[in-house]
């Protein structure tokens, strides 16, 4: 009983403290106000402690509740000489290179190498001041083809350019990787060129970390050498984790079978070595202590030849605790070994609560903490031993993790129950494999190599296995971002369900025998409300997502249909797929499977980009294009499978989806495709009326399309215009808009662009007509929501 109590109190602790931690991102009262409430509150606590302990629950609680946001608080102060105050300023960077520099192929003329650089001093380019400085600034550098690398770990090297701020594409649930880097201490960027970075001294001590890299790279040619690209890059990946080099479509039905957690080292990797040991340990009867302590020392070397990257050593920790609570024999403690684990690491670093890796990592750990035990007794009625332990596992995790993956990917694997039991036994073998013949090639190379093979031959198994899964019918389904509302009432559910009983409150099975009319009278008006909520008309929401440099406007109709004007797309060397990795998910964030009509203005890169990668994660049914030679983008969405119906854009076309009108104002080309006019020129014009408002949507009109426009017909005025060519100073003339009285205007543009976009004439013109003004660079994405008469804004940036 004293156990269990003592688990709540420190469950809820940790709970309230990370709850801190979320309200101060929200909202935070000043530091010396969160010191004082916090004095009342241990003052509280004591007290009642003394009169009565089981009094001081809620005092603790609301202690570590204000805990938390003072952590959040002192996390979030920036010293007065990082390198971040220097952010828009061109400088020369002297410091030391802080990480093992990461090199990819940026296209097929060089390379892209990536620095994170400790600062030791900056000089400001205007005026020659020098000052010392601190903090890490992450720096890419690209080399020519025949650019030989030249600066290493520890190097000491000076750098020349402006430092810019971390910066993503700020929507909802996208991954934050600039939380990300800020967490490992990096608060701002540079991107150079290879003359502009010079070395200064090089690095003369030992550097273990360059070492381990020198050692991994060394395993992976040798893997290279003896199998598949593909499967050396696989086989790289569950030993030192990455996906770089494995084919897209083998990531794709790894993520759809539920086992992509396998391709980066994580807490499952960290509980196989665990549980080999202990085997062999009872296998060779060595005792439960010496068998403990070498699964230990096993562990801290897996961590170690993968990097120690911090979701390793999270994983880390956590298995060496859960070791001890199994050798002490109190495996009752484990849900307090948890929390405290989680609130050690949230005291030393706060942003850890907003990291993916974090969250999925204990949250499946609780499920199996949790959840396990019961989940095995109840299907082990049934099912044999064998079948009901792995199902156990699979589904006490699944149903931890729910709300984090609806959250961020709105799709669950069917098929992951079927993967465990038929493919994780592979994967697993092939990870022992693997490990084994990691240590026999470093001693005996030729033995090393014949276990390489072995490993790649399952491999292939596993490849085979997973691609059969996931082209079962139906084998994932998409479910809905829930939120954080959603989210806790999910889990105070599943904890009632699995015999949580707050204030004597009835299980469901209780209740059911005791009220079953109540019970099916409840459960006819919830699945009622949900039917009406589903079908009954919402208002129009018109989303302009943060896609960088780029244009996409979502619009999303009063009973679900969807229409996209272009995708945005990435005009960088790199692989990134803007269309696959921001806008599917944006659209899947907001419950959108189908794309009815998707329009693109014209079929430059930053429009229509992203296009194929989209058609790729959800269905589009039509797709309306401008009467111009197809651009790459455009030819690469044409050839997607299956076949998309293809509609020539004319001037007054127009359609309606739940009472919203949808037009095309302005159209070029219109008898037949036109070879000579092309890009910018050829830009559509769309128009979207619902009610009193609409939105005008330009793609890169410049002055001669507006003029053209306005000479052509009468332009109606629109409540919101998406400005041209993202503020361009040829775009967004003085008559234009004067015929358009726009009284808000959103700017889809990149953060400091090379382009210098939005130009300040073209925001002085729009400020002269007291247009409010909305930019995705300073705003991230911005939604106007409108039942026809109102009109409401809401933007991701406040």
């Amino acid at each position: 009983m004293i156990m269990e109590q003592i688990n709540t109190i420190i469950v809820f602790a940790c709970a309230a403290f990370a709850a801190g931690i979320w309200q101060a991102g929200i909202y935070s009262w000043h530091s010396l106000t969160l010191i004082v409430l916090a004095m009342l509150l241990f003052l509280t606590a004591l007290w009642r402690v003394v009169r009565n302990y089981q009094q001081a629950f809620w005092p603790i609680i609301g202690l570590f509740f204000i805990a938390g946001m003072l952590c959040a608080n002192l996390d979030s102060i920036v010293p007065a000489d990082d390198i971040s105050h220097h952010i828009g300023k061109t400088v020369t960077v002297t410091g030391i290179v802080d990480a093992v520099p990461e090199i990819s192929q940026a296209n097929t003329h060089g390379k892209q190498v990536r620095y994170v650089v400790r600062v030791q001093n900056v000089e400001l380019e205007k005026t020659g001041a020098k000052s010392a400085s601190g903090g890490k600034v992450r720096i890419n550098v690209l080399y020519k083809e025949n650019g030989e690398l030249a600066v290493f770990y520890g190097d000491k090297i000076t750098v020349y350019g402006k430092v810019r701020e971390l910066r993503g594409y700020n929507n909802p649930g996208q991954i934050d990787m600039t939380v990300a880097l800020k967490r490992e201490g990096i608060t701002a960027r540079m991107s150079v060129q290879e003359q502009n970075i010079k070395l200064n001294t090089a690095y003369a001590g030992y550097s273990w970390r360059a070492a381990l890299a020198d050692w991994q790279a060394g395993i992976v040619r040798a893997l290279q050498k003896v199998m598949p690209v593909n499967d050396a890059a696989i086989l790289t990946a569950v030993l030192f984790g990455g996906y770089q080099g494995i084919n897209k479509s083998v990531v794709d039905d790894f993520a759809a079978t539920g086992l992509i957690h396998i391709l980066s080292v994580s807490g499952a990797h960290i509980a196989l070595v665990a549980g080999l040991i202990r085997w062999f340990g009872n296998q060779l009867r060595l005792g439960s202590r010496t068998t403990t302590v070498v699964a230990v020392l096993a562990i801290v070397f897996y961590a170690c030849i993968s990097g120690f990257t911090p979701p390793v050593i999270r994983s880390m920790i956590m298995g060496i605790i859960s070791l001890l609570a199994i050798l002490v024999e109190r495996e009752s403690y484990a849900p307090a070994a948890l929390a405290i684990t989680a609130l050690g690491m949230l005291v030393y670093q706060p942003l850890l609560l907003y990291d993916i890796s974090f969250q999925l990592s204990f949250a499946a750990t609780a499920g199996l903490v949790f959840l396990y035990k019961p989940t095995y007794d109840y299907l082990s009625a049934f099912l044999p031993a064998w079948l009901a332990g792995p199902l156990a596992v699979t589904a006490s995790a699944q149903l931890g993790v729910l709300p984090i993956i609806a959250w961020y990917f709105n799709n669950f694997s069917l098929i992951s129950f079927a993967a465990n039991i038929l493919v994780l036994p592979v994967v697993e073998l092939v990870i022992i494999l693997g490990l084994t013949g990691v240590i026999i090639y470093t001693v005996v190379p030729v033995i090393g190599n014949l276990v390489f093979v072995i490993s790649s031959l399952l491999i292939g198994l596993v490849m085979m296995l997973t691609a059969f899964l996931a082209a079962v019918p139906y084998s994932s389904v998409y479910i809905p971002s829930v939120g954080i509302s959603g989210s806790a009432a999910y889990y105070l559910l599943l904890a009632w369900f699995y015999g949580w009983r707050p204030l004597a409150v009835p299980g469901p099975g209780q209740l059911v025998r005791q009220r079953p009319g109540t019970c099916a009278t409840t459960a006819i008006v919830i699945i009622g409300l949900l039917a009406v909520y589903t079908w009954y008309p919402r208002p129009l929401s018109v989303h302009f997502i943060d896609v960088g440099q780029g244009d996409a406007a979502l619009i999303i109709t009063p009973r679900g249909k969807a229409v996209l004007v272009d995708t945005g797309g990435s005009f960088s060397s790199s692989n990134y797929d803007i269309g696959e990795r921001v806008v599917a998910p944006y659209l899947k964030h907001y419950g959108v499977t189908t794309v009815d009509y998707l329009i693109l203005t014209h079929g430059h890169q930053d429009h229509a980009g992203g296009a194929a990668g989209i058609a790729g994660r959800v269905s589009v049914n039509k797709v309306m294009l401008p009467r111009e030679e197809y651009s790459q983008a455009v030819q690469a969405l044409v050839h997607t499978k299956p076949a998309i119906a293809i509609i020539p854009t004319y001037t007054d076309q127009r359609f309606q989806l739940d009472g919203v009108d949808v037009g095309i104002e302005h159209a070029v080309g219109e008898n037949g495709r036109n070879q000579a006019v092309t890009g910018n020129e050829v830009s559509s014009v769309v128009r979207v009326s619902y009610g009193r408002h609409s939105f005008l949507i330009t793609g890169d009109l410049e002055a001669k399309g507006e003029e053209a426009l306005l000479a052509a017909k009468e332009v109606k005025p629109c409540t919101v215009l998406k400005v041209g060519h993202h503020g361009s100073k040829t775009s967004t003339t003085a008559a234009f808009l004067q015929a358009l009285a726009p009284e808000y205007a959103v700017i889809s543009v990149g953060y400091a662009n090379r382009f210098g976009h939005p130009h300040p004439e073209t925001i002085r013109r729009l400020t002269d007509r007291q247009t409010v003004i909305y930019r995705t660079d300073t705003h991230g994405a911005v939604v106007f929501k409108s039942d026809g008469r109102k009109l409401e804004v809401d933007t991701y940036i406040k």
